[in-house]
């Protein structure tokens, strides 16, 4: 299943429709079918892989300062992930891996100059050694250790919820679709309800990050803002024929920086508002509805609300100091050595704080990209079930 939608999203070529920004007034009957037209993102595809056989399957980092995004996991991961030769493969990676790259530079830049200095005056310039008293050193790093575990847990827990959202979204999406096919009256209603939930979730993923999960596209392109666009208009048109007005709507709806899953939420209403038989069985597609847009509420409190950022910046500041006034308190036992040490001892710490800060923002690395396929293709099996494709033809 994602291997399909990996070679569909690489091979596409087509154009997106960018819309245009003046649509028709809302007094207007009918409204307007986006015309501009720009490129998609050309870059590689966003399912690229490492193509090392020492990691486990991820999407390519591809520059220093990104995170470790993870892809869903099947048994042949698991497998892997338990191996007995895990420690191993892990210290292969070390020089690899995500923190210990984001923390080069400034952080272990800075150390390795404190470090240089220090050696050069102790060895060459000074008869004497400078250097500081470890005793209190000691207790300082375990009060700092301490604090860096309490952040990665905090951060762990927004991680936790996130992906219990995401998932209690593509559960309800996969109920409703199972309820639209059972309890929805008109065929029309059922391909339009059908539809709106698998826009449902991938105006998620762009609502809760900036780039759609598109992690090739760059931030300081001058033309970033109309290729996110476009990448959002191509997925909605694999949804929608190009003339569905809930196509224009959706990319209005973007271009306006309105809330799109709640605006689609509503539209579910009004469907099933209108529909025929007003029972029970109406009330429960309703109450997935709101299952919906209480998930979407409790990721967008996930993404506005950090940790307090006082006690980040406190963290970073102390983990700074630390690293930065250890060289001074190791070199009477390590000497020339110094500067390695310093660096294997700052990074078992550091990288646990860094971890942590990647986890605060759980959206950028989590696979949106995936939980939006599968409610893709989840909601095509069950109508398929059904004897109804509730696809665009």
């Amino acid at each position: 299943m994602f291997q399909q939608c990996a070679i569909r999203i690489q091979s596409t070529n087509r154009l997106a429709i960018f819309s245009q920004r003046a649509f028709a007034s809302s007094s207007s009957s009918s409204l307007a079918i986006p015309s501009k037209h720009y490129k998609r993102h050309q870059g590689k595809s966003i399912y690229e892989f490492d193509s090392t056989i020492i990691y486990d399957e991820r999407l390519k980092r591809r520059r220093r300062i990104d995170p470790t995004r993870e892809l869903n996991y099947t048994t042949k991961h698991w497998e892997r992930h338990k191996s007995v030769y895990r420690r191993l493969r892990h210290l292969m990676t070390t020089l690899g891996s995500s923190p210990f790259q984001r923390l080069l530079f400034p952080d272990f830049f800075v150390t390795s100059l404190i470090c240089g200095g220090l050696t050069y005056y102790n060895e060459v310039v000074s008869s004497e050694i400078f250097a500081l008293d470890g005793s209190g050193f000691a207790a300082a790093t375990t009060a700092i250790t301490l604090l860096t575990g309490f952040r990665l847990n905090a951060s762990y827990g927004r991680y936790d919820e996130a992906r219990k959202l995401l998932s209690g979204v593509h559960i309800t999406s996969r109920d409703l679709a199972t309820n639209t096919m059972m309890w929805i009256q008109l065929p029309r209603d059922k391909e339009r309800m059908l539809n709106l939930i698998k826009a449902f979730s991938v105006a998620l993923t762009f609502h809760l990050n900036k780039k759609g999960a598109h992690h090739g596209i760059r931030r300081c392109l001058p033309n970033f803002e109309e290729q996110v666009y476009a990448e959002y208009q191509a997925e909605i048109l694999d949804i929608f024929a190009e003339q569905d007005p809930d196509f224009a709507l959706l990319c209005e709806w973007y271009s306006n920086g309105q809330n799109v899953p709640l605006g689609i939420a509503t539209l579910m209403r009004q469907i099933i508002a209108e529909n025929d038989t007003k029972d029970a069985f109406t009330r429960e597609l309703d109450i997935h509805v709101q299952k919906l847009s209480a998930n979407v509420g409790g990721c967008e409190r996930i993404i506005k609300t950090p940790i307090p950022t006082c006690f980040t910046r406190h963290t970073s500041r102390l983990l700074f100091v630390w690293s930065n006034l250890m060289p001074f308190v190791i070199y009477p036992a390590c000497g020339i050595y110094t500067l390695p040490v310093t660096i294997g001892v700052s990074f078992s710490i550091m990288a646990i704080e860094d971890t942590g800060v990647q986890l605060e923002e759980p959206f950028n690395i989590l696979p949106l990209r995936q939980y939006s396929e599968t409610v893709n293709d989840s909601v095509n099996f069950i109508a398929a079930a059904y004897g109804c494709k509730g696809n665009k033809e």
